[in-house]
């Protein structure tokens, strides 16, 4: 079904991200350590994680034929770090994005297909908590800066967030909320549980 196909994509693609972010964060921490062996007994105030994290790290486009090299971004290595941590900012963005994707392409195009498909005139004849609560998600993130609001916390079957609370989506929660949509979708359209293949 397009629908899944969609959502087994967007959950690769977010996998493929948080595993760049382990990755690109090893190698720093790689070249860190490096060096400050390559500096030990050189310069004892530039050999400690602590000075290397106040050195400078851009992202930038590397230079063209046709264009010169451009700076796209500049922090610090430890900056860097933070973003990248496993807990870090960049994986709370990533969960924002993938929910706000995930419940837009269904509410947008694939609720009105799926209800076509089974003999209904309209979306709104598809009714689910799973996806109103999705609804109330992506709602905190887009226009409460991924504050929980009072409708989050009283989902019905994403119990995840307390009202006030900043929202971080983990993957432990977003392999959950897959396996809740197979499910949904499984039902929906009465597909027997054994032409269903294991992920």
């Amino acid at each position: 079904m397009e629908f899944m196909e969609f959502t087994h994509g967007l959950w690769g693609a977010y996998l493929d991200a948080l595993g760049g972010l382990r990755c690109v964060r090893e190698r720093l921490v790689e070249f860190q350590n490096a060096k400050i062996a390559e500096l030990k007994g050189k310069d004892a105030a530039q050999t400690s994680e602590e000075f290397m994290d106040t050195q400078t790290l851009s992202h930038e486009f590397e230079a063209t034929t046709e264009e010169p090299q451009r700076l796209l971004q500049r922090s610090t290595q430890g900056d860097f770090k933070r973003r990248t941590a496993v807990d870090g900012p960049d994986a709370r963005l990533l969960g924002y994005m993938m929910t706000a994707l995930l419940y837009g392409a269904w509410e947008d195009v694939y609720r009105l297909k799926l209800a076509l498909a089974l003999g209904h005139s309209e979306k709104n004849a598809l009714q689910s908590d799973l996806f109103d609560d999705l609804r109330q998600l992506r709602h905190a993130i887009v226009h409460h800066a991924g504050i929980a609001t009072e409708k989050v916390e009283r989902s019905k079957t994403l119990r995840w967030f307390r009202h006030g609370e900043l929202m971080f989506i983990t993957s432990d929660q977003v392999d959950a909320l897959y396996h809740a949509i197979d499910n949904y979708i499984t039902e929906l359209c009465g597909i027997p549980q054994e032409l269903i293949p294991q992920v």
